[in-house]
């Protein structure tokens, strides 16, 4: 080849060089561009009418080289965050990210109904009532109490749960406060009123996404609530209750006041509370008792066995001129672990039984041990041959 062709296939090389060098410079400027700015996805879930699903978007970007500039690539990577938002009993909104695998309670009445909404394997720890029953129904379930009685602010946080629940009378105290500033959400439920725990259930089957569940524990709760207003719909007459126990604290006798869950349970029931002008517990003595004169005395336990305490009215001569007493309708509620006439997931059993013990013509055809037997085996996958229940489960007068 002459010397003229050699300069034209240099020049033509060089060409492509400078070709090559610009497009390897271009894709690099747009690799490090996509560095920078990244990409963002949003992802928008539909909002029903019963959960309010929030969809955090986060967005990664990551970039990886060989030793040679032009095979440097980049890849970009978004991931989101599920959140389920609840209006709790303070009114206040509540961002819990799902899925809620992990729950600490700061309320012994929550763990119940967590486990009433299927959701035990969620409760990770805290204080509770009804340890008798709630063992059967989680063998793990003592381990989980005892854990929670000795969990403070600072192993509640690096245990990392989900949520924390406790009560609306607890959302000033200290541990919630702290728990709050830390950005552990807390929810703060109320368990005062049939409607509050309607209101419980809902948002609990929102956070443990059981709606389905939650519908039915309140339909079948409704259900007892009608058929006991529809069985006392000709009823005139309203027999004087009152609610005893003894508190081992205050070493005496207490009962409820008109405001009380109790209260309302058996003004529900055909009754008229006669502590109904009090608030809150309060203590009671013989002549106190005797200027009231119940018709019927009710008998339940908190620590020390309602047997008891109903041995205490049976040896004092000062209780047998009570109406109640001379009458021989002193009563022990069921208890399994739970007084059913409380504020717990057992309380329709109780109305019914209230219902029973106040008014048996108008509910002599209810037979309280199979409605227990299916309420047992429906909620909680029960034998109720294996649920161990104290008194007068039958609605027999009480003989200790």
């Amino acid at each position: 080849m002459n010397r003229g062709g050699l300069s034209k296939v240099a020049s033509a090389a060089i060409l492509a060089i400078i070709i090559i060098c610009i497009i390897a410079g271009g894709a690099y400027y747009y690799s490090r561009s996509s560095i920078h700015k990244g990409t963002t996805t949003i992802t928008s879930s539909p909002t029903t009418a019963t959960v309010k699903t929030l969809v955090t978007p986060t967005a990664t970007s990551t970039a990886s080289s060989t030793t040679t500039i032009t095979t440097r690539t980049t890849t970009s990577t978004s991931s989101t965050t599920r959140y389920v938002v609840v209006i709790d009993a303070r009114g206040k909104e509540v961002r819990i990210p799902e899925p809620v695998t992990k729950v600490i309670t700061l309320y012994g009445m929550a763990p119940p109904f967590i486990y009433l909404l299927g959701a035990g394997s969620k409760f990770y720890g805290g204080w509770s009532w009804g340890l008798g029953f709630y063992k059967l129904v989680d063998p793990n379930f003592e381990k989980k109490v005892g854990l929670g009685r000795e969990l403070s602010v600072e192993e509640i946080v690096k245990i990392r749960p989900q949520v924390v629940i406790a009560s609306t009378w607890e959302r000033t105290a200290k541990e919630v406060s702290q728990l709050e500033g830390l950005g552990v959400p807390v929810v703060c439920i109320k368990i005062e009123s049939i409607k509050d725990i309607y209101n419980t259930i809902r948002m609990l089957g929102k956070i443990f996404q059981e709606e389905g569940r939650a519908n039915s524990i309140i339909n079948y709760c409704k259900s007892i609530v009608q058929e006991v207003k529809s069985r006392l719909a000709n009823v005139t007459t309203k027999p004087k209750v009152l609610v005893l126990y003894y508190s081992g604290r205050h070493h005496s006798l207490r009962t409820f006041g008109g405001d009380m869950f109790q209260s309302k349970l058996i003004e529900l029931a055909g009754g008229v509370n006669v502590a109904g002008n009090l608030t809150g517990k309060k203590g009671v003595n013989v002549e106190q008792v005797a200027k009231w004169n119940p018709d019927v005395i009710l008998i339940i336990q908190y620590g020390v066995p309602a047997s008891k305490t109903l041995q205490l009215i049976k040896n004092d001569p000062a209780w047998q001129a009570i109406k109640a007493v001379k009458d021989e309708k002193v009563y022990i509620v069921p208890y399994d672990g739970e007084n059913w006439i409380d504020p717990c997931p057992k309380w329709p059993l109780g109305l019914l039984w209230l219902g029973k013990v106040l008014h048996p013509q108008q509910f002599k055809d209810v037979n309280i041990t199979e409605v227990a037997a299916h309420f047992y085996k429906e909620f909680f996958n029960l034998s109720i041959s294996k649920v161990h229940i104290t008194g007068n489960l039958t609605v027999t007068t009480a003989k200790g």
